[in-house]
């Protein structure tokens, strides 16, 4: 990080915090959906009733306001309000290592927003810098490097930087489970449910990330573990119960056991509805499914992906319905609750998606085109998003002209891998991402079937080979 020449002044450059994680490198989801489920989180606050602090996420949404993702409009008092909100949360944790942690993270994230905003620094905000950099010696210099304080007071930092990396992708996830993992065994005395809550969360993530459909349970038994641990520490975190049902629920011979832990579950909010259903949903039950959505409705703070939920139910019913008008009625229940969720959140990707997929089922061709291109559009600057949207535009221009393979989806295939080829160039990876290689490898087949078929094809069959070879496909 530059400096501005004065050594003994900038001391505190080197203080971890979001500004020197490097968050905006390698990210694979666009910032304002990690913003909007920060913020359903938020508002959702009071029904849930966390047991943990919720530092770590005021933290990050405040970080969130004056970072340098792409897109961002920097709101510095609104960043302000997230830091101090932290820091009178942070007076709540009884242990004093972290609390002084997130008292660190904070007063740091503060010292660096001040510096973006002004350019020189008159008489008040001279003062507040100084203000400042004491709350910062006495929550972190006073502990001398190499020391254990030291040591515990990086790990609880760690478990911060972590929460945030978990919501950045998955080629972040590997950094966020090696600093959890770092922080339980440096305070394996003062460990926390939530943290091996989302420890499971991102094995399984990687997991599904890199085995798709395939994943047998070997690959899942160690997320079914840290679930396990969480709720051996506190065995009333239903939220990690539901989790464990869920990873168990995806192995044959332990859905009666899934079952009899998402039976358990008996909190009233909006996450646990969410997850429930889900449940129900993997597991084929939609009565079950409906039942609790609907109990659910009845909340009165719901996020959108409750309403997102409530549409793939309705979805699955339709698909697998043979009368006409039930299927009409669930795919009207499907419009309906997409444009529930869009409302609360305009840029659910999922959400976006499916209801371009519905236009198109329903016969709306121009509507779903439309609605492919808007969605184009919006996620450009996040090109995992956007090579997504591109296939499933491809796939739905293949589905309109019903001609099979011509120049136009040709086009919109060579979309999906122009835009494969510059992850893989800026990013070096898919991160493990079955979809993703899916994604490309079936458009790259497509593209050399019809190659191979039309006039002077085989050119462009050599391009093409050319350019996927080149990057690894």
């Amino acid at each position: 990080m530059a400096t501005n020449g004065n050594s003994n002044d900038d001391w505190w450059e080197s203080v971890p915090c979001h500004f020197i994680w490097d968050l905006e490198k390698k990210v694979t989801v666009h910032f304002q959906t990690v913003k909007t489920n920060l913020d359903s989180k938020l508002e959702t606050r009071k029904d849930v009733n966390w047991s943990d602090s919720a530092c770590d996420l005021l933290l990050f949404r405040g970080y969130l306001e004056v970072s340098d993702f792409v897109g961002v409009q920097r709101n510095y008092s609104k960043a302000e309000r997230f830091f101090q909100e932290a820091d009178r949360e942070a007076m709540e944790a009884t242990d004093e290592l972290e609390r002084n942690a997130y008292v660190t993270v904070a007063t740091a994230n503060r010292l660096w927003a001040l510096r973006k905003k002004t350019t020189g620094l008159d008489e008040v905000t001279a003062d507040e810098r100084v203000s400042l950099l004491k709350v910062l010696e006495d929550s972190w210099k006073k502990y001398r490097d190499g020391s254990e304080s030291r040591e515990k007071i990086n790990a609880y930092i760690g478990t911060v930087a972590a929460f945030a990396l978990s919501r950045l992708g998955v080629l972040k996830y590997k950094e966020a489970e090696r600093r959890y993992r770092h922080a339980m065994k440096v305070l394996w005395q003062s460990l926390k449910s939530s943290w091996y809550q989302s420890l499971g969360m991102l094995i399984g993530r990687q997991s599904k990330h890199s085995a798709g459909p395939s994943l047998k349970y070997s690959e899942i038994k160690e997320e079914v573990r840290f679930y396990k641990k969480a709720l051996k520490i506190d065995p009333y975190n239903d939220s990690a119960r539901c989790d464990l049902a869920l990873a168990l629920g995806r192995i044959p011979d332990r859905v009666q056991e899934a079952e009899r832990h998402i039976q358990q579950v008996d909190k009233e909010y909006c996450e646990i509805y969410v997850k429930k259903a889900r449940f129900f949903r993997m597991q084929g039950e939609y009565d079950k499914c409906t039942k609790v959505l609907s109990e659910g409705e009845k909340l009165d703070s719901l996020t959108a992906n409750f309403y997102h939920q409530f549409a793939l139910v309705y979805r699955d019913l339709a698909r697998q319905e043979g009368d006409y008008w039930t299927k009409r009625e669930y795919s009207g229940k499907v419009a309906h609750y997409l444009d529930k969720c869009l409302k609360i959140d305009p840029m659910n990707f999922g959400a976006l998606l499916d209801k371009a997929f519905s236009y198109s089922m329903r016969g709306q061709l121009q509507d779903a085109e439309n609605l492919y291109l808007h969605i184009m559009k919006k996620f450009e600057s996040s090109p995992f998003d956007l090579m997504h949207a591109q296939y499933r535009f491809a796939k739905f221009i293949l589905h309109r002209d019903q001609q099979g393979m011509n120049e136009t989806s040709a086009e919109a295939f060579e979309d999906v891998i122009t835009t494969a080829r510059s992850i893989l160039l800026t990013m070096g990876s898919l991160g493990d991402d079955t979809a993703g290689n899916r994604v490309v490898l079936d458009s790259k087949k497509r593209l050399e079937r019809y190659y191979q078929k039309i006039g002077e094809g085989q050119k462009k069959l050599r391009d093409l080979q050319n350019r996927t070879s080149s990057v690894g496909f």
